[in-house]
């Protein structure tokens, strides 16, 4: 029975080979006026500045999985530290009695959870 690298190390190699094949193939392809050479792009065709700032790269963009509010039982299955991080910042977003509902929890739930993760003076 082959190993998994083995395997992984054989599918890695086809798929170099056939990038090699596509790559080499686009070099040899005459365009529609005749003429035979390699494929031009758009940023080959810019100006020295133009392509230095395109190849530049853009700005961070981050982004959280939980900005939105969760379901209740997403928010469960989560580990501590994700509660104590997320819940403060869902309160001053959505506020409590939003929560409590979207959650159906009644108010003597709600102050437990508050309690447990000592968010209850916030």
């Amino acid at each position: 029975m082959p190993t998994v690298d083995t395997d992984i190390e054989r599918m890695f190699l086809t798929d170099v080979k056939q990038k090699k094949t596509t790559a080499s193939g686009i070099r040899g392809r005459a365009s529609r006026l005749g003429r035979v050479g390699s494929m031009v792009m758009p940023s080959d065709r810019m100006s020295g500045k133009t392509k230095r700032d395109y190849r530049r790269p853009g700005p961070l963009i981050t982004y959280s999985l939980f900005e939105d509010l969760v379901p209740f039982e997403v928010f469960d299955r989560m580990k501590y530290e994700q509660h104590v991080q997320l819940l403060p910042k869902w309160r001053r977003k959505y506020g409590d009695d939003y929560i409590r509902r979207e959650w159906g929890m009644s108010r003597y739930g709600w102050e437990v959870i508050l309690e447990v993760l000592d968010l209850a003076k916030n």
